[in-house]
């Protein structure tokens, strides 16, 4: 019995020991299983965050006008052009400095003859396959030629021979030496490569079926509501963070802060009420902003017959406190300048003839070009942007001294037709640029009259036209400086365009957003933008 019992009790203890093992291996499997479903679980939330998703929404503020570099115009489609194509150079974000894109490296020994080595691999969107130096001579060529009738096709005069050495490496001589060379090739307007056949298969519709090698490409738009960029898959660079931008067309900027707080838009392309600024801080979002980017111009057409008379040009600088509009009206936005050129630019100087408030000085420069009882003085603007508040008050300043400011509004391509073509008495100018020569050169020098050129007061002194080519020209730091100040000295004195602002710029966003750094184009690099 001792043994059996004892038997019987081995067996138990034998069967306790399978059946812990047998638990324990299905608490195992089970644990296996259920490690294997989370990492799965993990591996989908992964996906689901992955770049391939994200779609960013932005504001667009007016009609877009098109996007060929030849005649491209206004900052909106600038900024939607700076991500579609690319140039030679480009432009670092944070200081505006020059950097490599399409080419990856140049030399240069005397700023006269320049050459270009390119990347190698770099695909064009549409599949019009590989970027060569064929593609960089027909983009000059095509800016050059007079039937495109571009006004960028001055930046390029002094261009006079180009040579492809072979598929990746382009040789540009110089009529001139030019230290800013590596501007005029930059992604900026005539600097913008475009693709032979792409240009060829859009014909008449070119403007609306923009094809480059940057990190968006043109999906679809629709002139009344929006325009659609898609992530280019093969941007040299590799992918962007967000696979697709949806520009919405809202003009009404007060409609355009409802939409960012509701959430129907990311991100306000441009936002340049006080009040709406005021707002959308207070609210918490987040407030892109670059300082002193730009000056706005007062453009005179010297061949208007009250106009050309210079001490009614200076009458009418005397006759405007800027300074104080500004700061009554947008305080955020801007402030009053007295010269053309940026304080961050390398060639500005102060040291130039400045138009102090004056009425008084302002009465007796007209009187004395014979306008005692003041005159009636037309300028032209766009329907889109109205009569502002500023403009209503330069206009009760200037009737002070007797001069009668009239507005004529049009549609935004017949504005910038017009204004290109000179057609007008007075008219604005917003000029962002990191070039000096883009405003001095562009505005001033007599090859760039309109129409053809940005020198839409048709402004010719042969003295500073010499003094600015030599600038241009001059390898001597020092040397150049002090032509680029007697240029800037003369500039003023004859005042063909009269500064009016300095501005500011707010792209005003969800926290959510990240990477948006406007840069000194007012511009924004959208490949550097992702969200959280």
């Amino acid at each position: 019995m001792g043994i059996r019992r004892w038997g019987f009790t081995l067996l138990l203890v034998l069967l306790v020991v399978i059946i812990s093992a047998c638990s324990a291996e299905e608490n195992t499997v089970s644990n296996e299983s259920a490690n294997s479903n989370k990492s799965e679980g993990s591996k989908v939330e992964e996906v689901a965050e992955a770049p391939t998703d994200k779609v960013l929404r932005v504001r667009f503020y007016d009609d877009p006008a098109g996007f060929d570099p030849t005649n491209i115009f206004r900052i909106e489609n600038e900024n939607i052009a700076f991500n579609i194509f690319s140039g030679l150079t480009t432009y670092e974000s944070e200081s505006g400095k020059i950097i490599p894109d399409l080419a990856e490296s140049w030399e240069t020994t005397d700023n006269k003859t320049w050459t270009f080595n390119l990347r190698k691999g770099v695909e064009w969107q549409g599949g019009y396959g590989e970027f060569t130096a064929a593609d960089v001579l027909y983009t000059y060529n095509r800016n050059i030629d007079p039937a495109t009738a571009s006004p960028y096709a001055s930046d390029l005069a002094n261009v006079t021979s180009m040579e492809a050495l072979d598929d990746y490496t382009v040789k540009i001589v110089l009529g001139k030496p030019d230290g800013n060379f590596l501007h005029v090739v930059a992604n900026y307007h005539q600097g913008q490569i475009v693709k032979k056949e792409a240009i060829e298969a859009a014909g008449d519709q070119v403007k609306f079926q923009p094809v480059g090698t940057g990190p968006y490409a043109m999906e679809s738009i629709d002139v009344n509501s929006e325009i659609v960029l898609v992530r280019h898959e093969g941007y040299y660079q590799g992918p962007a963070p967000i696979s697709k931008i949806i520009f919405s067309i809202i003009k009404d900027e007060s409609t355009a802060t409802i939409a960012l707080q509701n959430g129907e838009v990311d991100v306000l392309m441009r936002a340049n009420k006080e009040e709406n600024l005021d707002t959308l801080k207070a609210a918490g979002f987040k407030m892109n902003t670059v300082s002193n980017y730009a000056k706005s111009l007062r453009v005179f057409n010297l061949e208007d017959p009250i106009l050309k008379d210079v001490r009614v040009r200076q009458a009418l600088a005397h006759a405007v406190d800027f300074d104080a509009i500004a700061k009554a009206v947008v305080p955020n936005l801007s402030v009053g300048t007295k010269t053309m050129l940026l304080d961050w630019m390398d060639v500005y100087t102060d040291d130039v003839p400045m138009y102090e408030y004056d009425p008084e000085q302002a009465k007796q420069l007209l009187a004395e070009a014979g306008y005692p009882d003041g005159f009636k003085m037309t300028q032209l603007g766009t329907s889109a942007s109205g009569i502002n508040d500023q403009s209503q008050l330069e206009q009760e300043y200037l009737s002070k001294v007797g001069v009668t400011l009239e507005f004529e509004l049009v549609d935004t391509p017949t504005y910038n037709q017009r204004r290109n073509a000179g057609e007008f008495m007075t008219a604005g100018r917003l000029l962002p640029a990191v070039n000096p020569d883009m405003i001095l050169f562009s505005f001033l020098h007599p090859d760039n009259k309109s129409p053809g050129g940005l020198n839409g007061a048709r402004y010719d002194n042969p003295v500073l036209t010499e003094k600015l080519e030599a600038a241009r020209a001059e390898i001597d730091e020092t040397k150049r400086m002090e032509l680029y100040a007697e240029v800037q000295s003369i500039a003023m004195a004859d005042l063909p365009y009269m500064p009016t602002y300095a501005s500011n710029v707010f792209w005003p966003s969800k926290d959510s957003v990240e990477g948006i750094v406007i840069n000194k184009l007012a511009q924004v690099n959208f490949y550097g933008v992702d969200i959280k």
